[in-house]
């Protein structure tokens, strides 16, 4: 196949294109590097380097690629704990109606890379129920909302597709600051040796999934054969909170060192500390269309991601 992949220098984007590569696919790829890095792009991947939220970069397309089977749309403005708003709020839609016309145009399926965070402070995180975002005056849900903007919109097309809704995801590529998690700032820390930062009273809990079992879910999404649909990916086991996850790496990486930690809002320049306090996948659905779930155990995760990072650190 020849597959497009937008924000193929981030996390996902790296790690898919080596595999989508071995597997025998032409892969382009399209990122304005704001967040990821070409320096660890596979050789074989075709790059672009535009920003997928402006119009002029359709015609782009057009003009440097003949013919798409596959779009997989990774790219996307995060939550803004850096205070950009506006520009999430607008650049996942632009972004998102661009994707669309591509889609359209070479009658090329879509997966497209939702998010967990659409279903808010509910309990339950179950494709078929309803979802409940906060207060529209919180920032810290314009990111949920372009994603849950971008569902609907493919609902209201023709086009195939299937949407994932990704949870919390670690291992290698990742970036090292709070775009990919705190997993990343925390091991970023130990090494550093620095008081780990805190959002909130560290309570929450997630359920963390390694990227080679998140991969391999996304691989075998590719290759199915379902459409229009909804499907989570992530990790139902051994639920953590923040903080514990926190002593985890530091007992990794520094044993016997006295764990300290600093206390802080979640966004920057505001008092808002409505984050998620349990967050849980039901992947039902994955294991049963995909044949799906995660095997790899958050410890043993965690132990290669450090030796991953390490790298990055010390380069």
């Amino acid at each position: 196949m020849n597959i497009l992949i937008t924000g193929i220098a981030g996390f996902f984007g790296q790690n898919l294109s080596r595999v989508l590569i071995a597997d025998g696919h032409t892969v382009y790829g399209i990122d304005d590097l704001s967040i990821g890095t070409a320096k660890w792009l596979p050789k074989e991947a075709i790059f672009f380097r535009h920003d997928m939220s402006k119009f002029f970069v359709i015609d782009y397309i057009f003009n440097a690629i003949k013919s798409l089977d596959l779009i997989i749309h990774t790219a996307s403005r995060k939550i803004p704990r850096d205070g950009k708003t506006t520009q999430t709020l607008l650049e996942n839609v632009e972004m998102m109606s661009n994707i669309c016309i591509l889609s359209k145009a070479y009658n090329a399926r879509m997966i497209f890379f939702s998010t967990s965070d659409i279903y808010g402070q509910q309990m339950l995180h179950d494709e078929e129920g309803t979802s409940r975002i906060g207060h529209p005056s919180n920032p810290r849900w314009s990111y949920a909302i372009t994603k849950m903007w971008c569902e609907q919109l493919l609902f209201a097309s023709t086009l195939k597709f299937m949407i994932l809704r990704i949870f919390g995801t670690y291992g290698q590529y990742q970036a090292i600051n709070w775009t990919a998690g705190p997993h990343a700032v925390f091991i970023d820390q130990a090494l550093r040796h620095e008081p780990y930062t805190i959002h909130g009273d560290g309570t929450q809990t997630r359920c963390f999934t390694y990227v080679d079992d998140m991969i391999d879910g996304i691989i075998k999404a590719i290759y199915s054969d379902y459409d229009r649909e909804i499907i989570n990916l992530g990790s139902p086991n051994e639920e953590i909170t923040i903080q514990k996850l926190a002593m985890m790496v530091h007992s990794i990486i520094n044993p016997g060192i006295k764990f300290e930690t600093i206390k802080v809002d979640a966004i920057k320049g505001k008092n808002v500390n409505e984050d998620v306090m349990i967050r849980k996948p039901i992947i039902v659905k994955a294991k049963i269309m995909l044949d799906w779930e995660p095997k790899t155990s958050l410890l043993d995760g965690l132990k290669k991601t450090i030796e991953w990072q390490k790298t990055v650190v010390n380069a």
